[in-house]
């Protein structure tokens, strides 16, 4: 590659990731308040043509993976330095590395992104191939995104449950908010998948919410089973 190439292609690569810094915000806030809306998007962008893909927002997968990392800076804020060196010495080698990291707790949480793709599959009777099973994950990344930060919140808190926080003039510990906002996380997202199943399938609500439950719950088994395998 010529010198002028190389340059264009750095150009690229730092306007693509400054203008994160617009596109990142209204991404998580049009997912977060709108989020039926953008998972219809994300379904309907798949049909366009590379170039004009998501033009508005960021990808899903990439927006999953932004908002892990912010997840992991988080956590670590609110756990602190010493919690977080030691539980770096419990940490399997390769882990330590933030990119093996990063791209580890992402994957956990394409999981349950990809057993609700593959569910409505399934439940439509169509083949599970790649291209009929990226639209549906893509539309579930978008969602996945604030309920893995929200979850890694809830478990940061949790694991500083001997501190006492003041919300409102009354004092809670760290497990009983950390359990509140896993538990307030869970119920919208199940919400969502719920009523995403009975559009898609145009079936009942009590039909969608078994279907949403079993693969949620399906996502706990396996994603529990990965970190304990790895933890060993």
């Amino acid at each position: 590659m010529d010198f002028m190439g190389l340059l264009r292609s750095f150009e690229d690569i730092l306007f693509e990731i400054v203008s994160w810094l617009y596109f990142y915000p209204r991404t998580f806030l049009l997912t977060l308040f709108r989020p039926q809306k953008m998972m219809a998007y994300a379904d309907d962008e798949i049909d366009d043509e590379a170039k004009d893909r998501y033009e508005s927002t960021i990808t899903p997968p990439v927006f999953l993976m932004i908002t892990i990392a912010l997840a992991s800076s988080v956590s670590d804020a609110i756990l602190g330095p010493e919690a977080v060196k030691q539980a770096m010495q419990d940490t399997p080698e390769f882990l330590r590395d933030w990119k093996n990291d990063l791209l580890f707790t992402a994957t956990i949480f394409s999981v349950y992104p990809l057993l609700l793709a593959v569910a409505l599959l399934r439940h439509r009777k169509v083949p599970i191939e790649r291209a009929s099973l990226r639209p549906p994950f893509y539309s579930q990344c978008f969602v996945a995104a604030p309920f893995g930060l929200a979850n890694y919140v809830a478990l940061a808190l949790m694991g500083e449950g001997s501190y006492n926080y003041t919300l409102l003039g009354s004092s809670f510990s760290g497990i009983e908010i950390g359990i509140t906002v896993f538990a307030a996380t869970l119920i919208w997202y199940m919400y969502l998948q719920t009523r995403w199943f009975a559009v898609e399938l145009g079936t009942s609500l009590v039909k969608a919410a078994w279907i949403a439950s079993y693969s949620v719950l399906l996502g706990f088994v396996i994603t529990f089973a990965i970190v304990m395998a790895v933890a060993g």
